[in-house]
């Protein structure tokens, strides 16, 4: 029998339930609740994690299960993308103006080497606006490895992992204040059997596609979801 929180059906582990004070504690909702008195909270393993519903597929993403590889597709363009490639037009055709300008007066040098910092910003920006528009992401699972490719750009986080050590899936919410306000990005990360996290995805703009990958990744590796904390299960 196993102890589960009564406000998100999560379970408890014994290091965190105190039975001289007969309080709990859990770590996904971070509800202090009192367990002597509540047999109802006492449940078996294989009612201990809460189900949750199939997350349906997402069009950004295609799947193809061959039965001894499962491999998953994100295409990165968005509507994003369009303003990102806008804002890259206004940058660059500044900066070239401006050099236009510099380059055939009589501009001091100081003001040639100001704008360096912008022409670095505006490469990044521009190299991530063409991005936007080839690359995909590539999450291939087979018998003894799992693996993120990004391409066919050039694009940090590319890794691979044993399946014989991924314990659980699970989607990040990341929450920044902006002057207009509040921004969200999601990601996915798996937990590693000896507690560590990998990140798997991340920046994406919706929780749809990490919680449909991880679904879909723990059901071909036959892994129980179960919470975990942090994990965004709005």
């Amino acid at each position: 029998m196993r102890l589960v929180c009564p406000s998100c059906n999560a379970p408890v582990s014994a290091e965190d339930a105190n039975l001289a004070t007969g309080l709990a504690k859990c770590v996904v909702c971070q509800n202090v609740f009192r367990f002597d008195t509540a047999p109802e909270l006492a449940s078996s393993p294989d009612d201990a994690a809460p189900r949750r519903p199939a997350a349906p597929r997402p069009s950004s993403l295609t799947l193809q299960d061959r039965g001894g590889e499962l491999t998953l597709v994100r295409r990165w363009f968005s509507p994003k993308i369009i303003f990102l490639t806008f804002f890259c037009v206004f940058w660059d055709g500044f900066l070239v103006f401006w050099y236009t300008m510099a380059f055939h007066g009589t501009t001091p040098l100081v003001a040639k080497l100001f704008p360096l910092i912008h022409v670095t910003a505006g490469i990044f920006i521009t190299y991530a606006a063409v991005t936007g528009y080839v690359n995909s992401t590539m999450v291939r699972v087979g018998p003894r490895g799992l693996s993120v490719r990004h391409g066919p750009l050039p694009w940090p986080g590319n890794l691979t992992l044993n399946t014989s050590a991924l314990k659980q899936l699970y989607c990040e919410e990341r929450v920044q204040s902006t002057r207009n306000g509040r921004s969200y990005s999601y990601h996915l990360n798996a937990v590693l059997s000896d507690g560590s996290k990998k990140k798997l995805l991340s920046g994406l703009d919706s929780p749809d596609e990490p919680r449909y990958v991880e679904q879909q990744v723990e059901k071909w590796l036959k892994i129980r979801d179960e919470p975990v904390a942090g994990e965004f299960r709005g």
